[in-house]
């Protein structure tokens, strides 16, 4: 039985957060208050009764918070319904950008600061460098930042979501890669990155800049290899469904969360990647909630970036690509998912609506660390 993450809170943060208080932030304490509301009586909701058998039914408000496990699954789907119909009919490659090991704790000390610029950063690698090879050509393509890796470490990375052709915008003329291949190889590609991230930190923020040792200095050393990697995405379809079940959530779903092992140790479900085997976790409860929170980004932050032809502002772009490959000229609406039926579990029988719930109104403050009132 899958363990809820505000039933974990609720027993191990208040301890937590004393012997960790110096390294909390106010979206930490923000990210707590939102799951430990989730789907209670704190949020409000609506009054339900049942036409057959008379029975009330509560349905709570979710908090909407994007690291609660519970939240995301619909805006998950309608995503995904949209991106879907921006696909163009052409094959799709998953770009993925990675940062050296010693510039992770870099990103764990200034997070709006360096996820920005890894957004930023590694979408300007691939524009520049396609201006320089393609000839004048643009990309157009999707960036998701991710930040853990299959065990929830701390793993910085960028995704990107690229159709293998680009658009001349003077000459109106579509490049396209000879035989299978990207348009664009991975070395000038990670060099490229590795050199505007580092111009860039220095040149937006300084201070940052000179807090750097001399492992993180080595990093930005042309001695230093840089990881992108170059997949194969089919007509992108999968790669958009890979990434959209972390676009509104975070980290971890919450089947993967197993319970307590008999030491009291949580018990966390994992994929190896190098032999696709699965697998169970053992991680003491403060160190699940830390490495949890290593996730939690800052406020309004958006993880989910669109370049060149497919940013929203280029509809009439994709447009004209849709006509030069003989495509229908105009995008497709987005198929979204169909409703579940709303009925009383008890009978089957039709739910009306009653009333609203209000809210409870709170003192902000720390998260509240005990069961909702009723």
């Amino acid at each position: 039985m899958a363990l809820p993450l505000a039933e974990l809170l609720r027993e191990h943060w208040p301890h937590f957060q004393r012997s960790h208080r110096r390294h909390l932030c106010a979206a930490h304490y923000r990210a707590v208050r939102s799951v430990l509301a989730c789907r209670t009586p704190m949020l409000g909701g609506r009054l339900h009764a049942c036409s057959s058998c008379g029975k009330h039914h509560f349905a709570y408000h979710s908090c909407n918070h994007r690291s609660c496990p519970q939240c995301g699954a619909l805006d998950q789907q309608l995503w995904t319904a949209k991106q879907e119909a921006r696909l163009l009919p052409v094959p799709y490659f998953l770009v993925t950008f990675t940062i050296p090991e010693p510039l992770r704790a870099l990103c764990k000390a200034h997070p709006s600061e360096l996820y920005d610029l890894l957004l930023r950063e590694s979408a300007a690698a691939l524009q520049d460098l396609a201006q320089t090879k393609l000839k004048g050509a643009q990309l157009g393509f999707t960036s998701v930042l991710h930040t853990w890796g299959r065990q929830m470490q701390h793993h910085p990375h960028v995704h990107c979501i690229v159709p293998s052709i680009a658009l001349n915008t003077q000459t109106r003329h579509l490049v396209r890669p000879h035989g299978d291949g990207f348009l664009l190889h991975f070395r000038p590609l990670a060099q490229r990155f590795r050199n505007r991230l580092r111009l860039a930190l220095q040149q937006r923020h300084p201070a940052i800049h000179q807090t750097l040792n001399a492992a993180q200095r080595r990093a930005f050393s042309t001695a230093t290899t840089w990881n992108v990697q170059l997949q194969p995405a089919g007509n992108g379809q999968s790669a958009l469904r890979y990434l959209a079940r972390y676009v509104h959530q975070s980290a971890f779903k919450a089947k993967r969360l197993l319970g307590y092992d008999a030491k009291g140790n949580v018990r966390l479900a994992w994929t190896s990647s190098s032999t696709g085997k699965r697998a169970v976790l053992h991680l003491h409860p403060h160190e699940f909630i830390r490495r949890w929170c290593l996730h939690v980004l800052p406020k309004a932050f958006t993880r989910v970036r669109h370049y060149g032809f497919q940013s929203s502002a280029a509809k009439k772009t994709r447009t004209l690509l849709r006509t030069l490959l003989g495509a229908s000229l105009n995008e497709p609406l987005p198929v979204l998912p169909e409703p579940e039926p709303f009925a009383c579990p008890h009978c089957g029988g039709e739910l009306r609506f009653q009333r609203p719930l209000p809210r409870l109104s709170l003192a902000r403050g720390p998260p509240i660390c005990r069961s909702p009132p009723i």
